[in-house]
């Protein structure tokens, strides 16, 4: 019988973008395997909802931190938080981040550099601070959310799309770092999944809904590689859509992304 989250890591894990979306999916199931949480996000009052929800319905420990990723100490606060909790850190999950649909020259530079900070910056900033104590302990895991997009030129999300190979890179870089120390590290990439993303995004290209994955099937892909792979795609159809740049020059790949993404005005 294979081991709960809670028997493989013991402790807390901490959840970035917890409050919608696969942040959220990701609280539920390791709440659901006896995991105590450490959600955090900006909107407080969904924050607060949640933690209540699932420490009433797992017998856990929930507790709401919020903070916006985007400020250059969130991960000191972060830490500080969850010294004055009591609660060791065993996973964390650098969930948050998002992205904008247009040319680069359209979208606000402040945007890019905020989608830079949440999206690369905090995720090596909260590794940085708990990793050292899980490598000490010699158990633990990091989990990076990358993307379908982090495997070519993302044309009309060319910021987005370079956050996360950014991201993908990092988790594979850190998978082989830390093998035989008892860390488990992935970078795990969905393609379109049912999340507030697309909208906040406004991306106005999208497949139709059949294609789209379910925010549970992106954490079932996650947590059934986390230990084994130091990357895992979700879905077979998006696999099979991240290999396809590797056999085409990326001067095609990405000629052919500016027409396949382009926005329908």
């Amino acid at each position: 019988m294979s081991k709960t989250l809670s028997e493989r890591y013991p402790g807390a894990a901490l959840i970035t973008g917890a409050s919608a979306g696969l942040g959220e999916a990701f609280a539920r199931r390791c709440a659901a395997e006896g995991m105590d949480l450490i959600l955090v996000a900006r909107r407080a009052e969904r924050l607060e909802e949640l933690a209540a929800e699932l420490q009433k319905a797992h017998g856990i420990r929930a507790h709401a931190v919020p903070q916006d990723l985007q400020e250059p100490d969130c991960h000191e606060k972060l830490k500080a938080s969850c010294d004055e909790l009591g609660l060791r850190v065993s996973m964390l999950i650098n969930n948050a981040g998002f992205g904008s649909h247009d040319l680069f020259h359209k979208v606000d530079i402040e945007t890019q550099l905020r989608m830079i900070d949440v999206n690369c910056r905090a995720p090596v900033a909260l590794t940085g601070v708990f990793l050292p104590s899980m490598l000490e302990r010699g158990n633990g895991a990091v989990v990076f959310l990358a993307s379908t997009a982090a495997y070519q030129p993302t044309p009309w999300f060319a910021t987005y799309g370079a956050t996360k190979t950014f991201d993908l890179m990092l988790g594979e870089a850190l998978w082989a770092e830390t093998r035989g120390t008892g860390v488990d590290v992935i970078a795990v990439s969905p393609g379109y999944t049912l999340t507030e993303f697309q909208a906040v995004a406004d991306v106005r290209a999208l497949p139709p809904k059949a294609l789209w994955a379910k925010p549970e099937a992106v954490v079932n892909t996650c947590f059934a590689n986390l230990g084994k792979k130091p990357s895992a795609i979700d879905g077979t159809l998006n696999a099979i859509a991240a290999f396809l740049p590797r056999i085409n020059s990326r001067k095609t790949v990405a000629a052919l992304a500016k027409g396949m993404l382009k926005p329908e005005r």
